[in-house]
């Protein structure tokens, strides 16, 4: 815009900020970078200004800022179910999600920061038949709702990449996918008894029926069904997933590693599938054994008097049963008891008498004849040649626990992928021709509410056999969600991808994803399915790597305080509780109320409605609250009494820009500057700004303890404000670069303010750092790269024998970035504390070295494996 000088009476050096001012012919002509500053310096800050503040930045902070010549790196949270209003757990991992994605752009990384929707399943269902509207159209509401929700709170996500698992467009591809199970006889069909819902009309997976035997969802009594189901055979890859936890690429998996050896068990034994006929019926059953040379050698079966084989074909359950062994290809008897030890979750039993001793005694109950002689071969040879026949002819022969099921995906509704198949009286189960996909659920009118299943579809169920073209039916079972968000990842990568799932080379250099962040309560379920399903597909050379996610973050529950009476469990609101001394009494009553700490729930009248948040404090705060305090993967108490810190660290902040923008326009403060006390200062000055941002920048980048690192812009805020003279704030290069330091580290935090406090950092005159590689003067906060300690600055180089602390040395950063382990170690041998403890001798050492932040030498001595030992022993 041009201006009038002749208009215009400008104050001593006076800035527009933001704006470069070029004087020509007579006019002022300002130039605008980005957005400048509100100037709204002089006033409190408050939640008003707060929101004023959002609003002019919200376009900035949503722009993308990554550059794709840059370093790849994938930033991936759990995406959400669209229920209709985001809780506070939503709002927890994607402030965590969104920080972490923001800190590694400022450190120069092509971010993917993608989001999408869960939006198959039960609950959005159930939803739709209590509204009497169509499930498409519920979900497709709720969506929008809360797409809006996380734009409110600030969140920058790579909205073009947007998947939501309900589109025909992506569930074609989750059909392509089991049609490749199915072609690699890893999806099957098969009768099982399985828990029914009876009010939901659905099968549930038994981590969905709680310790009483109720279903999670509608809390009706679970019933015990037989019905043809689909499986997937996630067994086959038992061994490989459980050994693929021990992959030293993992990062940050702690105790998730134990939860998934727990959930996939020991693989001790191998499984192998047995045939049995019935009449003109021929049925598979699985045969698990820890001794596989008893598949070469054994001489019958037990089977317990409840499998369903016997169920469904034998009336009279004292018959012996013939089977054939497919590792020897012979006959076997199977004999019918429950008097057998049976390997735990298994139902049959392969006996070997002629060998095993405890197997005679089992014979001899039955009185079942055997050899006398006892066979004498060679355990470990036959062990591995029984396991290369069953491999060989493709019966089994892959190791397993005895407790692992295979994944049954059936589930008995209509919000569901659909199922590509189709049953033909003649050719029998009939894969969909991949050209036919997507199998799309019927039109909304077709629809009866009352029953919720594609079997009352009768206009869809009917169709053509691919085979012989005769009159045939689709399968009318839809999928288990799980199956939805097994290999949502890879396509966040190749989201249009209109031929393939997504293409190998769109997800190279972005998988395995750098940083997968979700609840742990999906720590064990969806990583086991996502993990399988990533083995399957790298079976196939479509990935890299097997693993799917090298770091995971997984982020502990809100809790919030929950009131119940004490004699009847009821739960009562917080406004129906008074304190009395030190007791809690119901207020109507005076009953006696316990209080606790629960996962937020409405029935508990726990819960906190981040609307509340948003309308109160705005989004930076919120994000702030919910990030500072406690670790992502702590449980986090919910409570207003956190606010007020937050609050006063925000007032802090804004109102050091405030007396920077003052003394930086004050010409008679600049005398006087270098006196010994101001050098002192300088220094002090210096010391904190590099080791707040070591320190900071350890916790971001490796730990992920993201309120660590806000602690300690905390404290580099204090060493900004406490007893610092106007004569400092206004010359100080050190203070200039130490202020514009914290702005950008805590900009990831909260991009909103931060953008704000950088605009009015920015408009200050006298500028002192003229290296753009600390500061650009010309571009916004978030387009700044993450400060750097100085080459100069002692970094600490800690020793660690045995676990426990020895000796701590302070290495120039510049130094310590350049020491490998052989020369860490011998660094660390010189010094006397650790010299002393290591005399009974080195077992193996471990070195990590964080670059600019610091390193850590482990030794590990004879001492620690004997004290193990001891401890194993007691």
């Amino acid at each position: 815009m041009q201006v009038s000088l002749s208009r215009l009476r400008f104050p001593y050096k006076m800035r527009i900020p933001g704006c470069v001012l070029n004087l020509r012919r007579g006019s002022l002509k300002i130039c605008k970078r980005f957005n400048g500053s509100l100037g709204l310096w002089n006033e409190d800050i408050s939640t008003e200004t707060k929101l004023k503040i959002e609003k002019h930045w919200c376009k900035n902070v949503q722009s993308k800022n990554s550059n794709v010549n840059d370093a790849p790196y994938y930033v991936l949270p759990m995406f959400p179910y669209p229920s209709g209003n985001l809780h506070m757990g939503h709002v927890r991992v994607y402030s965590i999600s969104d920080t972490i994605a923001k800190f590694h752009r400022m450190n120069g990384k092509n971010v993917v920061h993608p989001i999408g929707w869960d939006a198959f399943g039960l609950p959005a269902e159930n939803a739709a038949l209590e509204r009497n509207i169509p499930p498409q159209n519920w979900t497709k509401s709720n969506i929008s709702t809360m797409k809006e929700q996380l734009f409110d709170l600030g969140f920058n996500f790579d909205w073009d990449k947007e998947i939501s698992t309900c589109d025909p467009s992506y569930y074609k591809w989750t059909q392509y996918i089991f049609l490749k199970l199915f072609e690699n006889g890893l999806a099957y069909q098969s009768k099982a008894k399985v828990n029914w819902d009876p009010v939901d009309k659905t099968v549930l997976a038994d981590e969905q029926v709680d310790d009483n035997g109720c279903s999670w969802r509608s809390g009706a009594k679970v019933e015990k069904k037989v019905l043809t189901q689909w499986f997937i055979k996630t067994t086959k890859y038992a061994k490989q997933l459980y050994d693929g936890l021990n992959n030293k690429n993992l990062e940050n998996w702690k105790d998730i590693i134990n939860l998934q050896k727990h959930w996939i068990g020991e693989c001790n034994g191998i499984s192998v599938t047995f045939k049995v006929t019935v009449g003109d019926i021929v049925k598979s059953f699985d045969v698990w054994t820890s001794e596989p040379y008893k598949l070469l050698h054994g001489e019958f079966l037990t089977m317990q008097k409840d499998n369903i084989i016997l169920d469904e074909y034998l009336k009279d359950k004292s018959l012996i049963i013939k089977c054939i062994n497919p590792v020897t290809n012979c006959e076997m008897p199977i004999y019918v008891t429950n008097n057998v030890n049976y390997p735990e979750g298994q139902e049959v039993y392969i006996a070997c008498p002629s060998i095993d001793f405890e197997d005679r005694k089992i014979s001899l109950d039955l009185g079942i004849s055997f050899e006398q002689a006892t066979k004498n071969i060679n355990i470990d040879n036959e062990n591995q040649k029984a396991i290369d026949i069953a491999l060989s002819v493709n019966v089994g022969g892959h190791f397993v626990s005895s407790k692992l099921k295979d994944w049954l995906i059936s589930r008995q509704r209509y919000w569901g992928t659909p199922i590509p198949i189709i049953h033909c009286p003649k050719c029998g189960i009939v894969p969909v021709p991949y050209n036919d996909l997507p199998i799309t659920l019927p039109e909304n009118e077709s629809l009866e509410f009352g029953s919720p299943s594609l079997k009352n579809m009768k206009d869809w169920m009917t169709c053509q056999c691919p085979k012989c073209s005769g009159t045939a039916t689709r399968e009318t079972d839809t999928m288990d969600t799980f199956v939805d968000s097994s290999w949502y990842f890879y396509r966040f990568l190749d989201h249009d991808n209109i031929n393939m799932p997504f293409s190998k080379e769109k997800i190279k250099d972005f998988t395995p994803v750098h940083c997968y962040i979700g609840g742990k309560e999906h720590a064990v379920l969806h990583l086991y399915y996502a993990r399988f399903m990533s083995y399957f597909l790298h079976s196939l050379g479509w990935t890299m790597e097997p693993e799917p996610f090298k770091k995971l973050l997984v982020q502990g529950m809100i809790m919030g305080q929950s009131y119940k009476i004490k004699a009847s469990g009821k739960y009562i609101p917080p406004e129906d509780v008074e304190k009395v001394g030190k007791e809690y009494k119901e207020k109507s009553t005076g009953e006696p109320v316990l209080v606790q700490w629960e996962k937020m729930s409405k029935s508990k009248y726990n819960g906190e409605n981040p609307k509340r948040l948003l309308t109160s404090y705005g989004c930076d705060t919120t994000r702030l609250l919910m990030l500072a305090d406690v670790p992502p993967a702590t449980s986090r108490h919910w409570s207003d009494a956190t606010l007020p810190g937050v609050l006063n660290w925000q007032h802090r902040l804004w109102i050091t820009i405030r007396d920077f923008l003052k003394y930086r326009n004050n010409p008679d403060i600049r005398q006087n500057y270098m006196s010994k006390e101001m050098e002192d200062l300088d220094t002090k000055i210096w010391n904190a700004r590099n080791y707040f941002n070591a320190t900071a920048t350890y916790h971001f980048k490796y730990t992920q303890k993201l309120s660590v690192g806000i602690s300690r812009f905390q404290s580099l805020t204090n060493v900004l404000r406490n007893n610092v003279p106007a004569e400092v704030i206004a010359n100080s290069k050190e203070y200039e670069l130490a202020l514009a330091s914290l702005i950008i580290m805590l900009t990831p935090v909260t991009p909103h303010f931060c953008s704000e406090l950088w605009a009015g950092f920015l408009s200050a005159p006298n500028r002192l750092n003229n290296n753009t590689a600390i500061i650009d003067w010309q571009k916004s906060v978030l387009q700044q790269q993450w400060p750097q300690v100085d080459n100069n600055f002692e970094l600490s180089f800690l020793c660690k024998v045995d676990g426990a602390d020895r000796c701590d040395l302070k290495i120039r950063a510049d130094e310590l970035n350049k020491i490998n382990e052989e020369k860490a170690l011998q660094m660390m041998l010189e010094q006397e504390p650790v010299a002393k403890r290591i005399a009974r001798g080195i077992v193996k050492t471990k070195y990590e070295l964080f670059p600019n932040c610091r390193a850590i030498l482990y030794i590990y001595t004879k001492r620690n494996i004997q004290k193990v030992k001891i401890q194993e022993t007691c």
